[in-house]
């Protein structure tokens, strides 16, 4: 293989696999700051991310970008998630419980085995696109 071949496949892969990286860092961001006791993390970008096993209750993620994200076994019990993006987003086994929803978008998420118990739907888009009332 020429020395242009192997930096062409050399930039195919970072082009594929740099992103997810990139997103993997920022989940161990939060990680590491949630565990240090930081609850506050509106705005957050973490679009792309994936958490599995992970305990986030009374987090704060209101106005956070969650796109694409896919949250597995993941607690979020009493979180505040007003305004957050979970946009094409993929929640399995997740704990939403007594956590507050209003004016999410959940457009195109799929949820799977998640627990919505005592959660606050107000005004949220849900993932078939309906208004929660």
């Amino acid at each position: 293989m020429t020395r242009q071949g192997n930096d062409q496949s050399e930039k195919e892969l970072l082009n594929r696999y740099a992103p997810w990286v990139f997103d993997q860092q920022k989940a161990e961001k939060l990680l590491k700051e949630y565990g240090a006791g930081k609850r506050d993390f509106r705005r957050a970008d973490l679009k792309g991310v994936i958490l599995e096993d992970t305990n986030l209750s009374d987090i704060d993620l209101s106005g956070a970008d969650l796109t694409n994200a896919e949250l597995e076994n993941v607690n979020l019990s009493r979180a505040k998630l007003i305004e957050t993006l979970f946009v094409n987003a993929k929640l399995t086994d997740a704990n939403l419980r007594g956590a507050n929803l209003s004016r999410a978008n959940l457009r195109g998420a799929v949820l799977q085995r998640t627990n919505l118990g005592l959660t606050m739907l107000k005004a949220t888009l849900l993932p078939d696109g309906r208004l929660s009332p």
